[in-house]
């Protein structure tokens, strides 16, 4: 089979595999797990969605307080005759049509009517973790590499950390306020729920930057070790082409830039490059062809961070910088200097893009098969790369004619 007649077959089965994996992870997820379990419930005589609190002990277990409004006729019923609204709150709880996340951990429930309001009051041990230093982290919602996911009826979720603690972090649909996070449900305005990769750090009051930096190691020590677990498996597709890529331009790219199409691939690139290179008065050589372009890619990632959010720029910029190392490696390689270190670092950065992403929840596939979303854009990397290098060569055999 030639290569014209294998290229669309290859794209298929690329397509096919891509599509298997993202659709694993949506065919394969259980319903969402409701954060407030009487918020938004059918609970008789509500008059509203409700509020949750959660609050930390200085030990990371917590004291979780549920508030729904009741109108007045259910509040005088209830308070009068308790019976029935302990049974209707444990049938909720059993047999609700949300999964309550912490239906299996609380204890030591307590329900009663304060002012008119349902307050529903249980526990639940070990919902945070101690880090580096004075930092802690509460990751009882963190439910990265599994299929949980959750919902948010009340109108407000608020976590409070322990007395003179502050949140150092602000996750996803979250807002800071007053060293507390919270939650605003969509019907009032907010975000919605959590996150699946929901965390929150915390320092003591005053720590300042010291108090930050502990938060962020402390949520590397507490995820580092699952995350690598399944971004070291999902890198190898990436990084594999990539190192192909590598090898073939080292192989293929010095005969290639002898030819009429290399050679006027790498010219008109050259040339581009010298002109720019005289604008900004700087010299056309190795050094600007490795910081130029990783320059203007991290500044292109910037923009991007500041359009598309950095979900996108954390994705986009470690195959950008691959692809504009080829540069280098291409010049490199001409030159007769050591490409090798080049090379290295373009294989290994979309390692960057994976860890970002990691942990993975796809149970059909696994952490090698979700590898396969990667494949476009190493392929695209590659093959600028490969372009990139053409012009690094050019510029490298007009270097030394000088």
């Amino acid at each position: 089979m030639g290569f014209a007649r294998a290229t669309p077959a290859v794209a298929v089965l690329t397509l096919c595999l891509v599509g298997l994996a993202g659709v694993s992870v949506v065919a394969g997820a259980p319903p969402p797990k409701q954060l407030c379990d009487t918020c938004g419930s059918d609970l008789e005589g509500t008059a509203g969605p409700g509020t949750l609190d959660v609050h930390v002990d200085s030990a990371g277990d917590s004291r979780w307080v549920e508030r729904v409004p009741l109108n007045e006729s259910a509040a005088d019923r209830y308070r009068d005759d308790p019976d029935p609204l302990e049974r209707a709150v444990e049938d909720q709880d059993r047999l609700g049509h949300w999964r309550h996340v912490a239906r299996d951990d609380a204890t030591n429930r307590t329900i009663d009517v304060e002012d008119g309001t349902l307050v529903v009051t249980y526990a639940v041990e070990d919902a945070a973790t101690s880090g580096v230093g004075d930092a802690w982290v509460f990751d009882y919602l963190y439910a990265g590499g599994t299929q949980d996911h959750y919902a948010l009826e009340a109108e407000r979720v608020t976590l409070h950390p322990p007395d003179g603690h502050r949140a150092t972090n602000e996750p996803p649909n979250a807002a800071l306020e007053n060293g507390t996070v919270e939650w605003t449900g969509t019907d009032a305005g907010g975000d919605g729920a959590p996150t699946e990769k929901t965390h929150v750090t915390y320092a003591p009051d005053g720590s300042g930057v010291a108090g930050t930096l502990e938060s962020w190691a402390t949520t590397a020590v507490v995820f580092g070790p699952l995350v690598l677990d399944h971004a070291i498996p999902a890198s190898v597709v990436p990084v594999a082409v990539l190192g192909i890529a590598t090898v073939t331009t080292r192989s293929v790219g010095g005969r290639l830039s002898r030819r009429t199409v290399g050679r006027h691939v790498g010219e008109r690139g050259r040339i581009a490059l010298e002109r720019l290179c005289d604008r900004l008065g700087r010299p056309l050589d190795g050094r600007t062809l490795v910081w130029f372009p990783v320059g203007a890619v991290l500044a292109a990632g910037a923009v991007v961070w500041f359009a598309l959010g950095l979900s996108a720029a954390l994705f986009h910029v470690p195959f950008a910088v691959a692809a504009a190392l080829f540069l280098p490696i291409g010049y490199a390689l001409e030159r007769g200097d050591g490409w090798v270190r080049y090379a290295l670092v373009a294989a290994l950065a979309p390692v960057a893009a994976v860890v970002a992403f990691a942990p993975y929840s796809s149970p059909w596939v696994g952490p090698v098969g979700v590898g396969l979303l990667y494949l476009p854009a190493a392929l695209s990397a590659g093959t600028v790369g490969f372009a990139l290098s053409l012009v690094g060569r050019r510029v490298g055999t007009a270097s030394s004619i000088r």
